[in-house]
């Protein structure tokens, strides 16, 4: 399998892992001390530590039980050796996210490190 190939397999895990709710699936591709990153509405930078984003992820209703469609999608991947960005859309109404992910490629395959993300009304 390709690195192009093996990142997207793991976007796809994120992808579905998150419309499923699936929060063990979701700690799998993340690292443990990976963090999300946004700005909250006064322009502050916001982190959030992986095991209390899935405790959220846990304690929700996901979008496929909602009812809600599916509208993931892998917008572009950039390679480089041992290190990956990728840019992801996805959508949990009444919000839809823009998600860029860093991944690094470790012994045991591509892991994410990092998630920045914007928050959009859909």
């Amino acid at each position: 399998m390709s690195e192009f190939a093996a990142i997207e397999t793991v976007l796809w895990d994120y992808l579905d892992g998150l419309y499923e709710g699936d929060a063990d699936r979701l700690a799998g591709i993340f690292l443990p001390d990976a963090n999300l990153y946004a700005v909250n509405d006064e322009g502050a930078a916001t982190v959030l530590p992986r095991d209390t984003w899935l405790d959220v992820v846990r304690g929700r209703t996901s979008s496929k039980d909602s009812g809600n469609p599916s509208t993931n999608q892998v917008v572009w991947i950039d390679v480089t050796g041992t290190t990956a960005v990728a840019r992801v859309l996805c959508s949990f109404p009444p919000n839809g996210f823009t998600d860029t992910l860093c991944l690094l490629k470790m012994a045991e395959g591509w892991k994410i490190i990092a998630k920045t993300y914007h928050v959009s009304p859909v």
